[in-house]
């Protein structure tokens, strides 16, 4: 029987999460269900699958509205939006905290909330202040971690009265392919590129120190944009490798960047999952990753692995790499988007 799944999210800016539910969606039309993705802040700069409905619901107006009584509020005007919209779903995906805050108070059926992050990280010295607040959002629903390593995180924070599975998040193996030889990347191979926000979470302090340890002569290519692009420059040009180190700014098709490369790295303190390392092995390019507490130990050997925030190692692990012919790690099928899909419409019956 055809479904009608709702996937909520606050933008579709060009995050993990956010690339997750068009690729969820995608998945959902192609195996002849309805996939309708509603955002709540009218900013889209990823690409739409084809069959993919999106609807905007402005949240931005309910934001005025005292926080003890607004998710309340939003909540009703959500599910009247979706009803009137949409029709009643089989099943509502809330995806990141300001829409979980809200979806919560949901009376729509089947909601669940899908966590992207290793909770006890995401939210640092803040986890203990905040306590009540995310125990009335996370209990309040079923949730579904994005890996083994969130979905324990989650369980070790909110305790027995949890309601959390792992389903992983998928990629769309033809449609990272297809879309990565869309054009070459202007830039004189061989190559190190790394893919993702310039945020804390991500660590580009780590990389670039790292980088400049391992005195390679392949150059890093770092493909993305965020609020610590500027301290990024800052420590290449302090570093004097400012040569050695391209600034691609964001890309809605990073692919062809990630397929013509050598080698990947990631240098984050924490991921939920790590998309990009997925779509790397897609394209046949070889990933080190730190070795973050959810996510990449769950795809990647140990041999790809480094300590996190270890500078040393990560630029030891780089020099070794780049030496000698890497063999690419197997790409589980359990990382793609047919398994994903199956998974989420077992959440129907």
């Amino acid at each position: 029987m055809k479904k009608t799944i709702v996937l909520a999210i606050f933008t579709l800016q060009g995050n993990g999460a956010e690339r997750f539910a068009l690729t969820l969606a995608k998945g959902l039309i192609d195996a002849g269900h309805d996939a309708h993705i509603v955002y709540f802040k009218n900013i889209i700069d990823l690409p739409i699958p084809e069959g993919v409905k999106l609807h905007f619901f402005d949240y931005q107006k309910y934001r005025a509205i005292p926080k003890f009584m607004r998710a309340s509020l939003a909540a009703k005007a959500f599910d009247r939006f979706v009803i009137q919209n949409i029709g009643t779903p089989d099943l509502v995906l809330s995806n990141l905290f300001p829409v979980d805050f809200v979806l919560s108070k949901s009376q729509l059926p089947n909601v669940h909330l899908v966590i992207h992050n290793t909770t006890s990280l995401e939210y640092g010295e803040r986890l203990a202040g905040m306590r009540k607040q995310l125990d009335k959002v996370y209990l309040a629903k079923p949730c579904v971690a994005v890996s083994k390593g969130v979905e324990k995180d989650f369980i070790e924070i909110f305790g027995s009265k949890s309601r959390i599975t792992t389903i992983y998040n998928p990629i769309d193996v033809e449609q990272v392919v297809s879309t990565s030889n869309e054009y070459i990347p202007d830039i004189e191979k061989p190559y190190i590129v790394n893919v993702g926000k310039f945020k804390q979470q991500k660590r580009h302090d780590i990389l670039i120190k790292a980088y400049a340890k391992a005195n390679v002569q392949e150059k890093l290519v770092l493909v993305g944009t965020g609020e610590l692009l500027e301290a990024s420059k800052k420590l290449v040009k302090d570093l004097g490798i400012e040569d050695k180190v391209i600034f691609t700014g964001f890309k809605k098709n990073p692919y062809p960047y990630m397929k013509h490369a050598k080698l990947m790295v990631l240098s984050s303190d924490f991921e939920g999952l790590g998309l990009v390392i997925l779509e790397a092995l897609a394209l046949g390019t070889p990933v080190i990753s730190t070795d973050c507490p959810s996510g990449p130990n769950e795809i990647l050997a140990n041999q790809y692995l480094v300590a996190v925030q270890d500078v040393d190692e990560l630029a030891s692990r780089i020099r070794l790499f780049v030496e000698k012919d890497t063999e690419v790690s197997y790409l589980n099928q359990k990382f793609t988007q047919l398994v994903a899909t199956k998974a989420y419409l077992d959440l129907c019956k």
